[in-house]
């Protein structure tokens, strides 16, 4: 012994050193019980305000969960899935990470998503007949559940009330009215499109062109378009009602003189600086306006141009790594569940829950601006899914933006879309024909 135990007695002197032994041992069970039993990385996109309300969910799940710890990091979307697949790739794939809904088939074929059907009810006690029918089927492939959607992030009007009064577009009630329709946005555009100071250059545009690729996907299917048939083999994207739509856009910028050339305006930013009084945008830009105080906007359904309303979606999933094991595996089931049972806090940051119960709740009836954009919920349509949705965009916004610019016909402009599209899809199917054709030899079956 050293120190001051060796002048107590031989009796007391064994006493101590029993306490010092069972309080190390205490010591020792506390500190393994203060760490969490199991830690998950969570990888997802939203770096901008909707980073901040999903931090905080993470934050009240490792509190209500001391034996799970969630590190989540957060990526630009442009560089997100690059990273994502490289990392799955190298087998560093995160254990829980979100997805867009078209990115399910290209990291369900690459083998990256764990299927969830065995864990719904067990696991999660999840009914899938509590989720919006569209989102949910948008998260699985080839009769498999690949994720949990968390949301529909669904495309609307946004538009500035204090210039729709100015103007005179209002109701009976004096309240600023939001065109629903072609005849009545045509009619606001031309009260709403100004050159104020008579320099013969527009100071106030009545619309613009915000983000051109999601703008035109909706209004190629108001105008009755395709994109690709039924068995996703073949490229539609030059169909008669595409070019309709890309060719009234075209006419809308370059004869009616109603909306600027995409690439000779700031347009989001005009809207928010009071320089533009209607805009097609997707609710997760709900947030930032909503922190903007000079800005008196209001938010509507899409209105319809073409013949029939639609407009666009997408869903954030929630999905699994492809080879967990318990106990993570249980972790990351018990997170996924959470974050849909909390998905109305979410909702509150600039989405709609794609939970049916909770649409139906008084808390998100209350959440006006949310509730206007689901009422879109009956014609919403999602971007295409396909594996090769890299190279249709690439030619997609090539055509949309050489259209535009007027620097080529719109049917010219989608037939070469096409044509450069139907290579990849060709190049797809050969591959995996060929792999298919490869493992039923060897009996494996894919």
């Amino acid at each position: 012994m050293t120190g001051h135990t060796k002048f107590l007695p031989r009796g007391m002197r064994a006493t101590v050193a029993l306490a010092a032994l069972w309080m190390g041992f205490l010591g020792a069970a506390c500190s393994r019980q203060d760490r969490p039993e199991i830690t998950l990385r969570f990888w997802n996109g939203f770096t901008g305000p909707d980073g901040r309300p999903m931090q905080q969910l993470v934050k009240e799940f490792n509190r209500e969960n001391p034996d799970i710890r969630i590190i989540m990091q957060r990526m630009d979307w442009y560089t997100y899935y690059n990273k994502l697949f490289v990392a799955g790739i190298g087998g560093r794939a995160p254990e829980v990470f979100i997805i867009h809904a078209s990115n399910i088939p290209r990291f369900m074929q690459a083998n990256f998503l764990r299927p969830m059907d065995d864990l719904l009810e067990k696991e999660m006690g999840l009914d899938p007949k509590d989720f919006f029918p569209p989102a949910w089927n948008a998260a699985g492939a080839e009769g498999k559940q690949y994720g949990i959607p968390l949301d529909v992030s669904i495309h609307g009007m946004y538009y500035n009330k204090a210039l729709f009064r100015k103007a005179g577009i209002v109701d009976t009630a004096g309240q600023p009215r939001p065109p629903r329709n072609q005849k009545e946005f045509m009619e606001a555009l031309r009260k709403l499109t100004l050159d104020r100071d008579g320099d013969g250059d527009i100071d106030q545009w009545g619309f613009v062109f915000t983000n051109t690729r999601n703008n035109l996907l909706v209004l190629m299917v108001q105008f009755g378009g395709m994109f690709f048939d039924r068995e996703n083999r073949q490229c539609l994207l030059n169909s008669e009602g595409n070019v309709r739509a890309l060719t009234w856009c075209r006419d809308l910028i370059h004869r009616e003189k109603l909306a600027p050339s995409p690439e000779n305006f700031i347009a989001w930013l005009g809207f928010r600086q009071g320089n533009v009084a209607m805009a097609f945008e997707g609710i997760y830009m709900l947030a930032d306006l909503q922190k903007q105080t000079d800005l008196d906007f209001g938010v509507a359904p899409m209105p319809t141009i073409g013949e029939q309303p639609a407009t666009l979606a997408s869903s954030h999933i929630v999905c699994l790594r492809r080879d967990l094991k318990n106990p993570e595996l249980q972790a990351a089931s018990r997170f996924a569940r959470f974050l849909t049972d909390h998905s109305l806090d979410w909702a509150a940051a600039g989405q709609v829950p794609a939970r049916l119960s909770l649409l139906q709740s008084e808390r998100f009836r209350s959440m006006e601006a949310q509730a206007t954009f689901a009422q879109q919920l009956d014609h919403v349509f999602y971007e295409p899914n396909q594996p090769f949705n890299n190279q249709f965009d690439t030619e997609f916004n090539e055509a949309v933006e050489k259209a535009l610019r007027n620097s080529e016909t719109p049917q010219a402009a989608l037939d070469r879309a096409v044509e450069n599209t139907q290579r990849a899809v060709q190049r797809h199917y050969e591959l995996w024909d060929q792999a298919k054709n490869a493992s039923s030899e060897k009996g494996l079956g894919l």
